[in-house]
């Protein structure tokens, strides 16, 4: 399952990119989003290049339906990577959701949009379990969805001190 999604921010690009490269608003973020178990398992950053790599606890944003709460549980353990191309403002997001067929991955790319800037995220979402694969990528594309509102709100608090 493919879609798109845009988080707008009030900031110009290059302020933005300088937040997400920064290992300290991933703490923070996640901390802010009710999170638990937060790790931070790799990280690098160099002048053209950044990456980091975290674990952390969370709750399904959605009703998962009982037939498929042995495939999803309601709350998840999640390693993320965000990886970005400081110089050209491009990345890619790679999240595994532990003990779940679920593969999750973005490539995002950060603009100047407007009085702001905008980050633009195609994803794509897939599950190889036979007759309950769709129906399990449907339930992630709506919990991704349903946490983007929240996220992005909690990113443009944090932005606000870059």
């Amino acid at each position: 399952m493919k879609f798109d999604d845009k988080h707008s921010f009030n900031k110009p690009a290059a302020t933005v990119i300088k937040m997400f490269s920064d290992r300290a608003y991933f703490e923070r973020k996640y901390q802010m989003l009710g999170f638990t178990g937060i790790e931070v398992l790799e990280h690098e950053k160099s002048d053209k290049h950044f990456r980091i790599k975290v674990r952390y606890i969370a709750k399904n944003d959605v009703q998962v339906p009982d037939m498929l709460k042995k495939f999803m549980p309601g709350q998840i353990t999640v390693v993320q990577q965000d990886a970005w191309d400081l110089t050209r403002m491009t990345g890619r997001l790679d999240v595994e959701i532990k003990g779940t067929p679920v593969k999750v991955s973005a490539d995002m790319t950060l603009k100047d949009e407007g009085k702001g800037s905008a980050n633009h995220l195609k994803w794509t979402v897939s599950c190889s379990v036979p007759l309950v694969g769709g129906k399990l990528e449907k339930l992630t594309a709506d919990d991704i969805q349903a946490k983007a509102g929240r996220d992005v709100a909690t990113t443009q608090k944090i932005l606000n001190d870059y």
